[in-house]
């Protein structure tokens, strides 16, 4: 089995490290940068899982009800690739402006299938500000946990079989630091 470490950690001369660290609440948006899952209202019961996963090509445009209706996405991880860390690199004005937003009803339909973690190459699956957050919220109501922020190619979504995440269920910020190891069974 083949392991690759696909987390992005922020270093303190990185701008997305000086912008947070500028910010009122400090702690809260240093949790927010880099790889991370979101737990506003809540957390995963573990620290720790290993899931298969779902992968579906988001460089040409966001998943369908369509394309989201007949997926059986229960105990698994989904993976919306959407090309933007590959393209844009994380941090800069072209990843923070790319659209990467579920439609409302698509992320209703991809809730009711079940899956533990939706995980995405960008900075997350709402609207920046306060959809960002209420869909994150939407998926914790669901026992469904976002993970932004991984370092995802093209190549990889041929080889991908399962995803080993583990996070810091201590911090005090409902951004907590992530580390996502993709496993494949052939090489990328």
């Amino acid at each position: 089995m083949n392991r690759k470490n696909i987390s992005i950690e922020i270093l303190d001369d990185h701008p997305a490290y000086q912008w947070a660290k500028r910010q009122s609440d400090s702690v809260n948006a240093m949790g927010h940068i880099g790889t991370h899952i979101d737990c506003y209202t809540k957390m995963p019961t573990e620290a720790e899982y290993t899931t298969p996963v779902h992968i579906i090509d988001c460089t040409e445009a966001m998943p369908t009800l369509e394309q989201v209706e007949s997926l059986e996405l229960s105990g698994k991880s989904l993976i919306l690739f959407t090309g933007n860390v590959e393209e844009n690199d994380y941090g800069n004005p072209n990843y923070g402006a790319k659209s990467t937003v579920l439609n409302s009803d698509v992320l209703d339909s991809i809730l009711k299938r079940s899956p533990m973690f939706i995980v995405i190459d960008s900075y997350g699956i709402g609207a920046h500000g306060d959809e960002h957050i209420s869909f994150d919220k939407r998926c914790e109501d669901n026992n469904c946990f976002v993970i932004e922020n991984v370092r995802l190619t093209k190549a990889m979504l041929g080889t991908l079989d399962s995803l080993e995440i583990s996070f810091d269920s201590s911090s005090a910020s409902t951004g907590k630091r992530c580390e996502v190891i993709a496993l494949s069974s052939k090489e990328e």
